[in-house]
């Protein structure tokens, strides 16, 4: 993807996300920029399965997921998602860079973060550092989660019929880290 494109499709995404809940806008630092969504949810209190955990492979066993059958002791807690998408110069692609804040603003680890996003349920203990791995943010130079955009390539090209690809790059990667963008397809595809 060139990078005229991808403003343009980000252009687009702050556009149609003007009406909805949550708003994306444009960031400028410099001659570099990026667009940012902030949204605060609720995350339940995450376990994380150990491997070899004999319960894992029951549907029973899912139970636990279930918001639904939280306990009053297991409510979560609530936190702040920052999210930017910034062209990446390397891949050619979009990148996804994010933080998750408590609510007295501080940042989640690596590691806090894996277990809030309840990655251990999508990605094997092996390849945990190539999904989601802690980098310096390009642009304002302090430590931010990726989405590692490696196999995003990949994916862009297989979004070629797409009305916008980095709303359905985003549509498609996050979920992973709690970013649904339901609202925003369904108001592109008002406005189409």
């Amino acid at each position: 993807m060139h990078e005229r494109d991808f403003i343009g499709y980000c252009n687009e995404l702050v556009r149609v996300s003007e009406t909805c809940k949550h708003r994306w806008s444009w960031v400028q630092k410099g001659e570099r920029s990026y667009i940012r969504l902030e949204k605060k949810s609720l995350a339940r209190k995450s376990k994380p399965y150990a491997d070899g955990d004999p319960m894992k492979d029951f549907p029973e066993a899912e139970i636990a997921n279930d918001p639904s059958c939280a306990s009053s002791a297991d409510t979560g807690r609530m936190l702040s998602f920052e999210y930017h998408v910034l062209y990446n110069e390397s891949y050619e692609v979009p990148s996804l860079l994010f933080n998750i804040y408590e609510e007295g603003g501080e940042r989640l680890n690596l590691e806090e973060a894996w277990n809030t996003l309840n990655i251990c349920e999508t990605v094997p203990a092996s390849e945990m550092y190539q999904s989601i791995t802690m980098v310096h943010h390009p642009i304002l130079f302090l430590p931010y989660l990726n989405l590692h955009p490696c196999k995003t390539a990949d994916l862009m090209a297989s979004l070629s019929c797409s009305l916008n690809p980095i709303i359905s790059f985003l549509t498609s990667y996050g979920p992973f880290v709690n970013l649904e963008l339901d609202e925003v397809s369904l108001q592109l595809l008002r406005s189409k």
